[in-house]
């Protein structure tokens, strides 16, 4: 039995370390952890945003909590530009459909029925009342997409640091951001 091919749970451990270790700009040896620290010193999306001091860490973090808001307030921004896009929609529809009928009604051609309306179930793949795509409505919605989704994958990006502190950051950010901005997504329509 040959011993250099075997595998044994202290040369896999040994390996897997020597895979997490990775070589800092000035050489020496930094170990990545994967499990939450509270290190000062983790970088955040790049090797050159690396706090040197407790200052520059709060600053870090104060910047995860800002972004964190913007995040939730985006978040708002597109619920709420989608209502009013799918309330102009509807208004547009509502428009049309009224010019038809006053047609239909001068042209003679309007009977009323005197039994109820039934509208058939919807099928899975059949989309009715989608509202027509339109330049005016769909870039800026896409837009604001592609802000939210850039500003959460920061964020992801930041927490998969595992560092405490900028964990911390983003929750406190977020529930910061709906505790001000929160009630500007509720449904007003009814009041």
């Amino acid at each position: 039995m040959d011993h250099s091919t075997m595998t044994t749970p202290m040369a896999m451990s040994s390996t897997s370390t020597a895979m997490a270790m990775s070589t800092s700009t000035d050489g020496s040896m930094s170990m990545s952890s994967m499990s939450f620290h509270t290190s000062i010193f983790d970088f955040l999306f790049s090797r050159r945003w690396t706090p040197s001091s407790r200052g520059q860490y709060a600053g870090t973090c104060i910047f995860l909590i800002v972004l964190a808001v913007i995040y939730r307030l985006t978040h708002i921004l597109k619920h709420r530009t989608e209502r009013y896009v799918n309330a102009r929609a509807r208004q547009f529809a509502r428009n049309i459909a009224t010019a038809q009928l006053q047609m239909d009604e001068n042209a003679g051609s309007f009977e009323k029925s005197a039994g109820e309306v039934t509208i058939a179930p919807e099928r899975p793949l059949q989309f009715r009342n989608v509202r027509p795509w339109r330049v005016s409505m769909d870039i800026p919605l896409s837009l604001i997409q592609l802000v939210l989704s850039g500003v959460a994958y920061l964020l992801m990006l930041a927490v998969m640091t595992f560092n405490v502190g900028y964990f911390l950051s983003v929750l406190g950010g977020i529930f910061l951001g709906e505790l001000l901005f929160g009630r500007f997504i509720l449904n007003i329509e009814g009041h």
